[in-house]
Formats: structure tokens, sequence, C-alpha cells
């Protein structure tokens, strides 16, 4: 019986000991482990190291780069992509190990994502979110546009039936600063233009209606409709910085 094909576990981190050693641990199917750290400042590196991982420091850019970078380290045939506060639960790497031993595997696999916030797993498709995560190593690349990157495979997707949770937000502040964060690196990759303070309110009340009712957030209730909502207030703030940039690109000097 031939050997099972080895594993790598890459992520990125920066101040992430809160998480980053269930993320390990639950990767308990890979080979592998690496990390790529933004010099964090807490004990993510003690953490991740107790954990086997090899710990590779570097200052960030963004996530696209962070993330090829981490991938470029990786040695094994095949490569699972984890954010620090994701954990693959124990079906996920059952059914990993399955699949990679199969000859007829695909070169890459899509996973559903279930978000917990608010005491509450999001299993709902309001969150209709299943990226390419499992990926033989040489036949994918890390694209996207910061700060949203994807994995590339040139070659058969297939899709996974068991989860990866996320573990995202602390609370309400943490997502709220989390949302800042992210809408200003999104609003950094794109120029505004005369239809800027149009898509301000239009998109984000686009964006509020395919969750609450398209995707069938009332249903989920008071936490359908925060999801909703801040859904929509993360497009507004992308849009609202990017109309901010017009106008003072159109200041006299």
């Amino acid at each position: 019986m031939a050997d099972k094909p080895g594993i790598s576990l890459i992520t990125v981190t920066l101040n992430e000991e809160e998480l980053i050693g269930q993320c390990l641990r639950s990767a308990w199917f890979c080979d592998e482990l690496i990390v790529v750290d933004s010099f964090s400042s807490d004990r993510t590196v003690e953490i991740a190291r107790a954990h086997g991982a090899q710990v590779i420091q570097r200052k960030f850019t963004n996530y696209v780069d962070q993330k090829q970078f981490a991938l470029d380290h990786a040695t094994r045939e095949w490569v699972i992509l984890m954010d620090a506060d994701e954990q693959a639960t124990y079906e996920l790497g059952r059914e990993i190990e399955k699949v990679v031993s199969s000859p007829s595997a695909a070169d890459g696999y899509t996973i559903r994502r279930v978000l917990y916030h608010l005491g509450y797993y999001y299993m709902r498709p309001i969150y209709p979110d299943r990226p390419v995560r499992l990926f033989r190593r040489e036949r994918a690349h890390i694209g996207g546009r910061d700060p949203h990157d994807k994995v590339v495979v040139a070659g058969k997707l297939g899709r996974l039936r068991a989860p990866i949770l996320h573990f995202s937000y602390r609370d309400v502040a943490d997502h709220v600063a989390t949302m800042n964060r992210f809408s200003t690196r999104a609003a950094a990759e794109s120029e505004p233009g005369i239809m800027t303070p149009f898509k301000m309110f239009g998109n984000p009340a686009w964006r509020f209606f395919n969750f609450y009712v398209l995707r069938g957030g009332f249903r989920d209730g008071g936490r359908g409709l925060y999801a909703a909502m801040t859904a929509a207030f993360y497009v507004f703030l992308k849009y609202a910085k990017l109309y901010e940039r017009r106008l003072k690109s159109r200041r006299p000097l």
C-alpha cells in the first residue's frame, strides 16, 4: 500500500496567541506546519513552535504576498490554507486524508467556512463562504486583491463536505475594528470615480437585501439582522473612504 501523500498547513499570524494553538492542533492530519509571523509582540511564536510549527518571521506587506510566501515554504504534495482564527473539524481531517489518497483526486477543493460569532454558529447560507483551501502545491498560487486573497488552482476542483470553523471576532468592537481595517485596505486597491457617491448608497443597500432576504438572514432573528447590517456597513465604509479620497483630490492646494 502506497504511503499517504504529505500535507502542509500554511497560515499567517500577527498577535494571535488566543487562537493559533487551536488552529495548529486542529491540523493533526498535516505532516508540516508553516507559520509566517509578522513579528508578533505576544506569545504567538512561542505557542506555534511548541506545537511543532516552523515559524518564519517576515514584515507584513499584504495578505496575498504574505500567504504566497508561506506557500513558497511548504514542501509537501498537498497544502491546506487556514487563517489563525480558523479550525479544521475532525470530520474534515478524516475527509482530507481520504481524498488526497484517492487516485482520482482533484487538484483543489473548496471547503465551507462556518462563522462563529455572538455565541452562534451561522449554519445557514447567509455566509455562503466556500473558498478553495486544500490544493496540490505545484498546481496553485495565491491570487486575489488585498485584503481578499484567494487560492488559484490550475486544474480540476472538487468540493469537501465537512467545514472549517471560523472564530473571527471576539466581540462587536473587534468586528467593527476588523471592518475598519479591511475596508481601508480594500479602498486602497480601487480608484474613486464619478459613481462612487451612488455606490456608497446603492451597494450597501443591495448587500443588506442580499444577506437579509435572498440568503435568508431573517430566519436567524436578531443575529441575522446583525449579520446583514454589518455586511452592508462594511461596503459603506469602503465606498465612503473612496469618496473621501475623491474629495481630497479635488481640493485646491
